[in-house]
């Protein structure tokens, strides 16, 4: 730590001390770092508020220029594991929106630059979200109100009476509109600085020749007509050799909340990684099995579970926005059963014999 450095203990970061050990708590990320000092040492910390420069504040606790190394070390330590924060510049403007998405950066970032550079990498991303529905909706509000706003929604439909009960940003009046021009419009009334392209069009296999993008950092696929692995396909094989990551949101027809994976490109198993180790898990005997005809089938999008694998979905989105690698839902699939109220996860390696991301797939050296 250098004598002109600025540092602050960070407001969400308890501390504990005792006659010779110190405790030090990151509430947002619940881990404890333990540390042998003199409790005069540690009630020092609580000096460093971010108004004086290193030097100052060894001035102003009566320590002499040789204790400057150990103190320096131990500050180099502690801004390390995130409890000191440099202040090297000011909070951008948008700090007064987003305080608390602010704090949340700053367990991963260890000066103020580095977490306007990761805040400016999330609002300044464009994210396609395709599908408006019990999970789509869920997971653009989550991340507008991250910070995000760059938009592309694509959904063809208008809204219906059987929408409102688990789908965000409709209302009554809505009804016939198309879900697109009111979710924008929801959007919008909460933010000015929310930027959206709407495409009234269906996900389909025409779909990525018939309209062009530019910069595109994420797809959400909530598409789930006329199923998500249909859907998920006709994403990846636009994502993949672009090298745009893109993950699943859930809440389809037989999962009652299903979470989906977020794909990598180049660094994680791909679509067609998880098809194939699903295809091996789900080999059955089908010589005794009926086919039960049931054209109004209409099972899942329960409004609780749907902003469930929503959330879920948006807090991965949001890492990966952020620069963080900190994922959850890399090579990993997860249902939340109604049944037993709990989590159930798949870990699905990356395959070397994938025919997308393999040694000899497609888009290996892409």
């Amino acid at each position: 730590m250098e004598r002109n450095d600025i540092v602050k203990l960070r407001p969400s970061v308890a501390v504990v001390s005792n006659d010779d050990v110190t405790e030090f708590f990151l509430s947002d990320l619940r881990k404890s770092i333990i540390l042998k000092m003199d409790k005069k040492v540690s009630s020092m910390l609580f000096h460093l508020d971010g108004t004086k420069t290193v030097s100052q504040w060894i001035e102003s606790e009566g320590l002499s220029d040789e204790e400057f190394g150990d103190i320096s070390n131990l500050l180099d330590y502690l801004n390390s594991e995130h409890i000191l924060i440099k202040i090297d510049e000011d909070y951008q403007l948008s700090f007064k929106s987003y305080p608390r998405v602010f704090s949340l950066l700053e367990n991963y970032y260890s000066s103020r630059s580095e977490v306007n550079q990761a805040f400016c990498r999330l609002s300044a991303s464009t994210v396609i979200v395709i599908g408006l529905g019990s999970v789509g909706t869920w997971v653009a509000k989550c991340l507008a109100m991250d910070g995000v706003q760059n938009f592309i929604f694509v959904d063809d439909d208008n809204v219906e009476l059987s929408n409102l009960h688990r789908q965000l940003g409709f209302s009554e009046s809505s009804i016939g509109e198309k879900k697109n021009n009111a979710f924008t419009r929801y959007l919008q009334e909460a933010s000015d600085n929310i930027n959206i392209e709407c495409i009234n069009d269906q996900l389909n296999d025409g779909f990525f020749q018939r309209h062009e993008f530019g910069r595109i950092d994420l797809i959400v696929n909530c598409a789930d007509s006329p199923t998500v692995d249909e859907t998920s396909r006709i994403v990846g094989e636009y994502a993949m050799p672009r090298g745009i990551a893109h993950c699943i949101g859930g809440g389809y027809n037989l999962h009652q909340s299903l979470i989906g994976q977020i794909v990598i490109p180049g660094k994680t198993a791909c679509l067609e990684c998880f098809r194939k180790n699903l295809d091996e898990l789900n080999v059955i005997d089908t010589s005794n099995i009926r086919k039960l005809n049931n054209k109004n089938r209409k099972l899942g999008s329960f409004p609780p579970l749907s902003s469930l694998s929503a959330a879920i979905t948006a807090n991965e989105a949001f890492k990966y926005l952020a620069g963080l690698n900190d994922f959850v839902m890399t090579n990993t699939r997860a249902e939340f059963s109604i049944k037993d109220l709990n989590f159930h996860t798949m870990e699905m390696q990356r395959r070397e014999d994938c025919e997308w991301c393999g040694k000899n797939g497609r888009y290996y050296q892409l």
